[in-house]
């Protein structure tokens, strides 16, 4: 049974790199060599956008660490997060800031999920993860030049 379950994530991954969110199928590359190289880049993006998945209820009770390493990076996220919670309780991030948990519910959030958990409520899967990374990433990337230019007096 262990295994079947293992088979089932395994084509998740698949999934996400053909249709759900970096979309493989559709490179018009031909060379065999370059089309290697896609599908690795493709695999490293389709394993991160379902270790946000597999670990978005804290169950595998990863470190935030485990896809973030950049003390930069690190930085932007409490301003991020403050940007994605709502007024109430249930629109706050419950996930301990140091956890892979709470780094993948900006994430989901990010990507459109509402962020409830009540009855009615499908948690955020591969497709909403891949769309919010995309965004993170970008809003890192501005986080990291609005900090430099902070630091260098620089408009």
């Amino acid at each position: 049974m262990r295994w079947y379950c293992l088979r089932w994530i395994i084509e998740q991954v698949f999934r996400t790199m053909k249709t759900d969110g970096v979309a493989v199928e559709t490179s018009q590359i031909t060379t065999p060599c370059s089309l290697l190289k896609l599908m690795i880049v493709a695999l490293i993006a389709a394993i991160r956008v379902m270790q946000l998945v597999l670990g978005r209820d804290g169950s595998t009770r990863q470190p935030l660490t485990d896809v973030i390493n950049d003390p930069a990076d690190v930085a932007a996220l409490p301003a991020i997060n403050a940007t994605l919670e709502g007024r109430t309780e249930k629109l706050k991030n419950p996930h301990d800031p140091a956890s892979l948990a709470r780094f993948a519910w900006i994430v989901a959030r990010l990507g459109g999920w509402p962020g409830y958990t009540s009855r009615g409520y499908k948690p955020p899967g591969p497709k909403t993860m891949a769309r919010g990374l995309k965004r993170l990433d970008a809003m890192v990337i501005g986080y990291r030049l609005a900090d430099r230019s902070a630091l260098t007096g620089l408009p």
